[in-house]
């Protein structure tokens, strides 16, 4: 799929094959995740549910991030997503020719690269450039959020300041800036990377790793998915040391959500920037906002993201 493709959408494309994917939360269903009633049984999506219908784009998302992107059962949900709807509409297609291609931060670029996607709408990753070192068109951001950290609730009193974070093993996700900047802004820290965030989940919930630094919008999404909230997201309520230590984590990085495509019209660039501005215009981006607070209890802070201001 090529990204004249989103310059007429009466161009005919091949039909696309309908795929349904399995939640990558299933790994962790044994050891106390509850992402649905029916999380850990097999996926059963009707036949005819999602089907591409005519010309198609193809938009690369994460699908295992509660309240940005998640997929249950062939159905994908959360802020990301309702931006990836928005934008595919004002570019002229139609729910049903929506078609979403699950990736991980570390795999997104290569995903556009390969055409295997006409653009990606999630968290930036580290690296925005293309294997020939050309730059990704980016967007300007739709959402940014602090860095943050989440701990076993049973340990949370453990993490007081910068200095109990040293010798701490932080689990990180492959792509993401997280873990370097973390490294930057602590020294003597122990960074774990995993592919995903259910692995980080995974390894926390079983001593693996003491904490996982990710965006706070991430973290919130990941606590609000774990039975007896055996998770905390530091600075969510807790104690006024966790709260400092909160702080000064989320000054060591910002997380930016936004759309990339292939480096090779600047003029689709502009067009989503236009786009992004009359989501914001017309109040479907702070709909979006109040679906994720209302699905995972996370608000984006007002003084990082200008839409939000009053």
């Amino acid at each position: 799929m090529r990204l004249s493709r989103l310059k007429s959408a009466s161009l005919l494309g091949k039909k696309s094959v309908h795929r349904r994917f399995k939640s990558l939360f299933a790994l962790a269903c044994g050891i106390g995740l509850l992402f649905s009633a029916s999380a850990c049984g097999p996926t059963q999506t009707p036949p005819s549910a999602n089907v591409p219908e005519g010309p198609t784009i193809a938009i690369a998302v994460s699908n295992d991030e509660p309240g940005l992107g998640l997929d249950h059962e062939g159905k994908y949900s959360g802020f990301d997503i309702e931006v990836a709807h928005y934008v595919a509409q004002k570019l002229g297609y139609a729910h049903k020719q929506i078609v979403f291609k699950p990736v991980n931060v570390s795999t997104a670029m290569a995903t556009l690269e390969e055409s295997k996607a006409d653009m990606f709408i999630s968290a930036l990753p580290a690296v925005t450039s293309s294997i020939t070192g050309r730059q990704f068109g980016t967007s300007k951001p739709y959402l940014t959020n602090p860095l943050g950290l989440m701990v076993p609730t049973r340990l949370q009193h453990d993490f007081t300041d910068i200095s109990s974070l040293q010798g701490q093993n932080i689990c990180t996700v492959k792509g993401t800036a997280d873990g370097g900047k973390l490294a930057s802004a602590i020294s003597n820290v122990k960074i774990q990377e995993r592919d995903t965030y259910p692995q980080c989940l995974t390894a926390l919930l079983v001593g693996e790793s003491n904490a996982i630094a990710a965006d706070a919008a991430i973290l919130h999404g990941l606590a609000s998915s774990v039975v007896e909230h055996d998770v905390t997201v530091l600075g969510d309520g807790n104690s006024s040391s966790s709260a400092r230590l909160a702080k000064a984590i989320a000054r060591a990085s910002e997380v930016q959500h936004a759309v990339m495509i292939r480096p090779s019209d600047g003029e689709l660039t502009k067009k989503i920037n236009t786009i992004l501005d009359d989501m914001v215009k017309d109040g479907t981006w702070q709909k979006a906002v109040d679906s994720m607070r209302k699905d995972i209890g996370y608000t984006p802070d007002p003084a990082l993201n200008q839409p939000v201001r009053k």
